[in-house]
C-alpha cells in the first residue's frame, strides 16, 4: 500500500535525506519511503504483517513533532488528509 506526503516546505531545521531517514525509523519494519518527487515523498507501507493503519499514524505524530506546515498532508488510497486532523 503506499503513502504519499504532499508538503510545501520542510521544517527549518531539516533537509530531505534527515526527514527520509528519520521517516524510515519511525515506519521501522513497517514500510519503507520509495521514492518521491518535489513537494512529495512516497513511502510503501508492508500490509501483510501490518496493519498499514498503525504506520499511517505513526508518519502523521512523526510529521506534528518535526514541525511540518499545517498544509502538510497525508494520501493513502487517494484520500488526502492533513496531519492536523
Amino acid at each position: 500500500m503506499e503513502l504519499y506526503i504532499h508538503y510545501t516546505s520542510l521544517p527549518q531545521d531539516k533537509e530531505l535525506p534527515d526527514v527520509v531517514e528519520e521517516l524510515n525509523e519511525v515506519l521501522e519494519e513497517g514500510g519503507v519511503v520509495c521514492g518521491g518527487e518535489d513537494g512529495r515523498i512516497d513511502l510503501e507501507l508492508e500490509d501483510e504483517r501490518h496493519n498499514p493503519k498503525y504506520a499511517q499514524m505513526a508518519v502523521k505524530a512523526y510529521l506534528q513533532r518535526a514541525a511540518f506546515d499545517k498544509n502538510t498532508t497525508v494520501e493513502i488510497g487517494g484520500m488526502e488528509i492533513g496531519i492536523y486532523e
